[in-house]
């Protein structure tokens, strides 16, 4: 028979020390560090421990080692407020992105916080879900905590956008986007070309009979992406319908729709040509859930070549972005503008790649009796 707990052989209490006032003392209250403290360790002054916590250059490498060591075997924490209100900003970066359930952004954060964080930057996200309004949120956040910079992967045409934007007194970089009211650096891909690389696919295949379904029309790449459709189109003689181009917001249940309005159709197209591979999936989804087969019934192309572009039930046909150089690349332009580069804003554009895979195939042409 089991021995039969006393209260003080309860497994579940936990008792500290021997005596019974042990449990009513309260927990030792530890000091707070400050600058003071560490320039009183160091043997330095107050001012250089300030600039050795705010990477000022200005400031020797044998100083700087010595403050450090001391910082580290101190276990000192600065607070990133404090040292914001005198240097006037906070070693914090702003990432704002459309979605973040979309690989492509998930790789693009990765590859920007691994840069800023190397050199002593946080970042702190944003998953805006292509709301104006709540990224304006954020940007007055940003400029009330003095953030030290802003990446903004969801720019849309937006006026109220734009004029908070420049009240911003911090560097912008716009990835994968550009707006015409607000010159700043850009971090971009040839979506206009990329575009026009998959359309000339798909025709080179005997497609003729179209639908393209775009990203919001607000966005700099979807109009950019219309473009290389349309002259892809046109160099090759095709006219499209009216209604061949329709606008979506790139979300994966927008595309599952989008197959599924095709499928009530009587003169359905042979081809899609999706914004993104989110879409692109879902429209792949939308056609094999109500047994259609994808490419036999519908070629669908993406834009992107996310992870799972090539994993998904079809292996999509896509344009590659290289994601992860374009995340580094405008981190990089971030720290460069941080470190005191004033030059006149950049434009850096990566070259767009046509990965073919399953997704589409040559159209059948029916033979004649």
């Amino acid at each position: 028979m089991p021995k039969k707990l006393t209260k003080q052989e309860d497994s579940s209490k936990v008792f500290i020390g021997s005596g019974s006032n042990q449990l009513n003392r309260p927990p030792p209250i530890l000091k707070k560090l400050t600058i003071k403290d560490i320039a009183s360790k160091s043997g330095i002054s107050r001012s250089t421990v300030s600039r050795v916590l705010s990477d000022n250059p200005n400031v020797n490498a044998e100083t700087r080692a010595r403050v450090r060591s001391v910082i580290k075997a101190m276990n000192y924490i600065p607070n990133r407020l404090a040292q914001g209100l005198v240097t006037g900003k906070i070693n914090v970066v702003g990432l704002i992105v459309g979605d973040i359930r979309n690989p492509y952004f998930s790789e693009i954060t990765r590859a920007v916080e691994e840069v800023l964080n190397a050199s002593g930057y946080l970042v702190v996200l944003c998953d805006s879900a292509y709301n104006t309004e709540k990224e304006v949120d954020f940007l007055n956040v940003t400029r009330e905590l003095r953030f030290a910079s802003i990446i903004m992967t969801s720019a849309m045409d937006n006026e109220g956008l734009i004029s908070n934007l420049s009240k911003l007194s911090c560097p912008v970089v716009l990835l994968n986007r550009y707006l015409q009211g607000f010159p700043t650096d850009v971090v971009s891909f040839d979506n206009q070309y990329g575009a026009y690389l998959v359309a000339e696919h798909v025709i080179k295949l005997g497609h003729r009979h179209f639908k393209v379904l775009m990203g919001p029309a607000q966005s700099s790449s979807s109009i950019d992406r219309e473009r290389g459709y349309r002259k892809a189109f046109a160099d090759h003689g095709i006219t499209c319908a009216e209604d061949a181009f329709v606008y979506g917001d790139l979300r994966f249940e927008t595309g599952y729709q989008f197959g599924l309005d095709l499928l009530k159709q009587k003169n359905r197209p042979t081809a899609v040509l999706a914004g993104n591979d989110f879409m692109a999936i879902g429209i792949i989804k939308a056609y094999i859930d109500n047994g259609l087969k994808v490419p036999d019934d519908l070629s669908v192309t993406g834009f992107d070549d996310i992870q799972m572009a090539g994993m998904s039930a079809v292996p999509l046909t896509t344009i590659r972005q290289p994601q992860v150089e374009m995340g580094q690349q405008a981190a990089q332009v971030v720290l460069d503008r941080l470190h005191g580069n004033k030059s006149l804003p950049r434009r850096i554009i990566f070259d767009a790649e046509l990965v073919v895979r399953e997704s589409t195939r040559r159209i059948r042409i029916p033979r004649e009796h």
